[in-house]
């Protein structure tokens, strides 16, 4: 259910369902180790990215380790493409997927193998670079393991999400939670940059890169826009209130919730209306006897 609250003489906005994607790839990518003596190179240029857990086994039964994965996606041309769909900020975020292409069974025995959990973040800081550091030739020219300590930030940054691996040679999506900050950053158009590490010790997830050789094979970062719906106004006569409203899309069903009490959880409030469109556009939803009493009075439109 997505919802907007609206004072009887107020307005706001809800989400419509005529959604338009923007995807990009990555501008940079690298993983890094924790293994011994591993700490401090980097492995930006490789043509895979991993995530791995302290005892996952490679294709030979030997274990290397801890991996850590970091992605930039640049978002500048986000902003630009839906305001030209929806108009100028007449538009909202509702969702955002992670593409990943793994190579459940990678022929470089640097990387581990296995299925498990992996956590995706988002972290504020992008002052990292990229390095030209491949598996058979590691370099010291970009991002480490060692800078993990001075990128993450638990009071900045945020997590997206904890799903897992499938083990196949096939492409993966997983949909992202989509908290203020990851949220803001992609509507501002700005850098967005994702931490991946592994929760089971044993997963060894290993997928494909920007330097790998098949383009639509790389990690991709997907966002849907939709134009907003919006109250343009409000009407009453004698206890009946109408609620005028913009962007709705064919099909849905709009329910009115009401309550004296805006504080008041939404699943407490009392259901007073409710409209499918037939058509796309403006609407209107009229709730008959709908003003209780003096008190003030709020009202919510939920969109199913």
């Amino acid at each position: 259910m997505k919802t907007i609250l609206s004072l009887i003489i107020g307005a706001g906005c809800v989400f419509a369902a005529h959604a338009q994607y923007f995807s990009a790839p990555p501008d940079a990518d690298a993983f890094v180790r924790a293994a011994p003596g591993a700490t401090n190179l980097n492995y930006g240029a490789a043509g895979a990215l991993a995530v791995s857990g302290p005892i996952a086994l490679n294709g030979l039964s030997v274990s290397n380790g801890s991996f850590d994965t970091f992605i930039r996606f640049n978002m500048a041309a986000l902003p630009v493409s839906f305001n030209s769909a929806f108009g100028p900020n007449n538009w909202v975020v509702t969702h955002a997927v992670l593409q990943l292409t793994e190579q459940a069974a990678p022929a470089n025995n640097l990387f581990n193998r296995g299925v498990g959990a992996f956590q995706v973040r988002w972290i504020a800081k992008t002052n990292w670079t990229e390095g030209t550091g491949t598996p058979a030739a590691p370099t010291m020219d970009g991002i480490s393991y060692t800078n993990e300590a001075t990128l993450l930030n638990s009071n900045t940054d945020e997590v997206l999400g904890t799903y897992t691996n499938s083990g196949a040679n096939q492409t993966e999506f997983f949909y992202l939670t989509m908290p203020s900050g990851f949220i803001n950053t992609v509507k501002a158009g700005g850098e967005v940059d994702l931490y991946l590490t592994a929760i089971s010790p044993g997963i060894g997830f290993t997928f494909d890169s920007k330097e790998f050789i098949t383009n639509s094979d790389w990690p991709f970062l997907a966002i849907a826009g939709e134009p907003q719906t919006g109250i343009t106004g409000t009407s009453r006569s004698g206890k009946n209130i109408t609620l005028n409203c913009t962007n709705g899309a064919s099909g849905e069903t709009y329910f009115v919730i009401t309550s004296t009490n805006v504080t008041l959880p939404l699943g407490q409030w009392t259901p007073v209306a409710t409209n499918r469109l037939t058509a796309s556009g403006n609407f209107s939803i009229t709730v008959t006897n709908g003003v209780a009493g003096s008190s003030r009075q709020f009202f919510a439109i939920q969109a199913q």
